[in-house]
């Protein structure tokens, strides 16, 4: 693990540019989507870059959080135990689980806390991120009878008013098991409905109460 991951919507990639610059600077390796190659298998360099990260630096804007490309991004690398910076750069509201985490403020351009920034980086490399482990198969029936802690955990996820359909492989990575896993779990809840999104992922929500 020797590098920072941005993760950013592509309406920021101006400040990301400045970002990467201002960490290289700091004397950290930066890694950013731009460096994947035409042709290449994007979500698997994706995933690689994300695990071999000390760090993933999440530029959050009304943009982002609409972003399912920055949301996979960030959650996959909580999900691997990879630090989690997330940088205010315009006001919006915080996705529940980012809630949890406390945001450095950059929305003011003339005083940003670059060195508190550096400082998390330079904490976040000398510390040993610890993989997040998929809730086993066999522990799923044994956990509390609504269901297991993957079970709330994507529940919740589908609660969340800013994201009316979520991906399975989205959910799964919230909860902490396979796709299939998550379908599963899913389909007993009934107030659970399942389609195909645009490309052909297969997507869930709750039934409009």
């Amino acid at each position: 693990m020797n590098h920072v991951f941005i993760s950013h919507s592509h309406a920021d990639s101006d400040f990301a540019e400045i970002l990467d610059n201002k960490v290289t600077e700091g004397g950290f390796t930066v890694w950013r989507d731009v460096v994947i190659h035409g042709g290449a298998d994007w979500r698997k360099e994706i995933d690689l870059a994300i695990k071999d990260a000390f760090a993933l630096i999440v530029i959050m804007t009304p943009e982002a959080k609409a972003s399912e490309y920055v949301t996979y991004e960030w959650a996959f690398a909580w999900g691997a135990g990879v630090k989690v910076i997330p940088i205010m750069l315009r006001k919006t509201e915080s996705h529940p689980r980012l809630e949890a985490l406390q945001y450095l403020d950059f929305t003011n351009r003339i005083a940003r806390p670059w060195d508190s920034l550096l400082k998390l980086l330079s904490e976040a490399e000398v510390s040993k991120p610890q993989e997040v482990k998929a809730i086993k198969p066999e522990l799923i029936q044994k956990e509390t009878g609504d269901g297991s802690g993957a079970y709330k955990r994507m529940i919740e996820a589908l609660n969340d008013e800013g994201w009316p359909w979520r991906s399975i492989e989205r959910l799964a990575i919230i909860g902490g098991v396979s796709e299939d896993k998550a379908l599963e779990i899913l389909r007993h809840d009934s107030n659970v409905t399942f389609g195909k999104g645009k490309s052909g992922q297969r997507i869930a929500q709750l039934k409009k109460k």
